[in-house]
């Protein structure tokens, strides 16, 4: 599409300039020619600049384009795939729209949305870059394909910047000190944001959580089955004991204030535990043939019974997330709670990341789960952990699946990861809890429909049948054996998982769906979107 003739720029007012700006996100150099050769840097630079203005929202207000939207479409649609097959040689529409923006680069920050040939510019850049890294990421690139080569080069940038700087971002010149941007699954259907312009290409913020890209694509599959094993079976209130304050990490609380620990007794050795899932997975694999993933609630597993279950597993080509209970790091007071994901890929994978946020157990919870023979009323308790380092991983499994693991209060508190979930939009959320029942009354699933209804992403919930049980809200004295919530944006309300009585673990089916879905600029994905939906639930026993 051809550009307009520019309009004289208003009167800049003072501030910050977009010459300015373009610096501080990509280096003195960011002018020159040759930063088209990488479209994640412009995708970058132009998406910081349009979210920094505000001139995002121009894409549905103001933005007048000549001829049919269909035809715009199929021509930023053609620049994208003439991008990506020779990077270092950009369709010259490509270099026209950067014109303008070098062109407006005196112009004031604040005053960008005021000249409509330049919000048009960036719009398209954005749009274009977006279309360039169509599969990026997310599918198995082609080696005989040319385009594939772009592709190809960006799944290495994603894997050494993972290696060298420990977060991971598709951009070269742009530094992740000062913006990322990785893959991107799901395109918020609903409102504008900056999320809503791309498809393919995701702008993340550059905090404090490092966000780590893994790509474990292997052969096609059409469905996932997961074994679900809500361990421990059993909770009681002995297993949360008071912190001494001269045991304590932060010993100086204010007052009204203390710490606990989760530290469950023994009832059962750890041979006896790996023959017990052998079992349930044997009777899962009677069920549904083949199980892909084994999946264990929050502090279900100490780290060595973790490695053994991890090293069974992997033998027999199955992925493990689970929640485990380790021993303070050296030099330190607090135990850690962290969730493990390992991956029986070539070579195999292992990740581990840190929860985020202790829990705090107050005068309410403390009376729903009876622990008050165990800690006082009067108080406000945190669990006594260490908070680490904040990563947030993604790992594709296939170009319908890519998963996000999160532990409890990661769900529920939108900072620090909720702006990178979001961004992202993971076609599978699983939240590893330590709570009461998975019930569509309760904040599980108040906030797994936050995420279902933007950015689109499924999200599957899991507690322990023991903790489960142990829960007994003021409304009721039943217990309540719902150990799973499964929530997704095609299927209609929240699900809950009740374990039958006889039964210690519950295989579920999930089959994609996909679905067409729009940027803001009107440019669809061709239905490649996929949804993971609920397709089957089958229990099973360790008997």
């Amino acid at each position: 599409m051809a550009t307009k003739k520019k309009s004289a720029p208003p009167a800049s007012s003072s501030g910050l300039t977009v010459e300015q700006f373009c610096q501080y996100i990509a280096g003195s150099d960011w002018a020159n020619e040759d930063f088209l050769h990488w479209p994640p840097d412009v995708f970058a630079l132009v998406g910081a600049l349009l979210l920094k203005s505000g001139a995002y929202a121009h894409a549905i207000s103001g933005w007048t384009r000549s001829g049919k939207l269909e035809d715009w479409v199929s021509s930023i649609k053609d620049n994208g795939r003439a991008w990506a097959k020779d990077v270092e040689h950009p369709p010259k529409e490509i270099g026209s729209w950067f014109d303008v923006l070098k062109a407006n680069s005196p112009l004031s920050i604040d005053m960008v949305c005021a000249v409509p040939d330049f919000c048009n510019a960036l719009l398209q850049l954005s749009a274009a870059a977006d279309e360039a890294c169509v599969g990026v990421g997310c599918t198995l690139p082609n080696p005989k394909s040319i385009a594939d080569k772009f592709r190809q080069q960006a799944s290495k940038r994603l894997v050494q910047t993972n290696v060298i700087d420990h977060v991971s971002t598709l951009c070269k010149r742009v530094h992740h000190s000062t913006i990322r941007v990785l893959p991107k699954l799901h395109t918020p259907q609903s409102g504008i944001t900056i999320r809503s312009l791309s498809h393919n290409l995701a702008l993340c913020p550059a905090g404090d959580v490092k966000a780590k890209w893994a790509e474990c694509l292997s052969e096609p599959r059409h469905c996932l089955n997961l074994l679900l094993a809500p361990w421990p079976l059993q909770c009681v209130p002995a297993d949360f004991q008071a912190v001494e304050k001269s045991r304590a990490e932060l010993p100086n609380l204010a007052r009204g204030f203390g710490f606990f620990e989760y530290n469950p007794k023994a009832t059962e050795t750890d041979i006896q535990l790996l023959n017990n899932l052998s079992k349930l997975l044997e009777n899962a694999k009677r069920s549904v043939t083949k199980i892909d993933g084994v999946i264990f609630p929050e502090l279900s597993l100490t780290l060595t019974q973790y490695e053994k279950f991890s090293q069974e597993l992997m033998t027999e080509g199955i992925f493990l997330i689970c929640g485990v209970r380790d021993t303070p790091r050296p030099g330190t007071k607090a135990a850690q709670n962290y969730l493990r994901f390992d991956i029986p890929f070539s070579p195999p994978l292992s990740h581990r990341q840190d929860k985020h946020h202790r829990w705090r157990l107050d005068k309410r919870q403390i009376i729903q789960y009876g622990l008050g023979s165990c800690l006082d009323l009067a108080s406000n308790w945190w669990e006594h952990i260490s908070i680490g380092n904040r990563e947030l991983y993604f790992v594709v499994l296939d170009n319908w699946l890519t998963i996000c693991p999160l532990i409890c209060e990661d769900l529920a508190r939108q900072d620090p990861v909720g702006e990178l979930v979001r961004a992202v939009g993971p076609n599978l959320v699983i939240a590893l809890l330590m709570d009461g029942p998975q019930l569509p009354s309760r904040w599980p699933a108040r906030y797994a429909t936050v995420l279902a209804d933007d950015p689109g992403s499924s999200v599957l919930t899991l507690t322990s049948i023991g903790m489960s049980q142990l829960s007994r809200p003021p409304s009721t004295t039943a217990a309540s054996r719902a150990i799973a919530l499964w929530k997704d944006a095609k299927t209609g309300e929240a699900v809950s998982i009740d374990l039958p009585h006889d039964k210690q673990g519950a295989v579920l089916s999930l089959s994609r769906v996909f679905v067409k879905e729009y940027t803001a600029d009107g440019r669809d994905d061709g239905g490649a979107t996929g949804y993971p939906t609920l397709t089957g639930v089958h229990y099973v026993s360790h008997g």
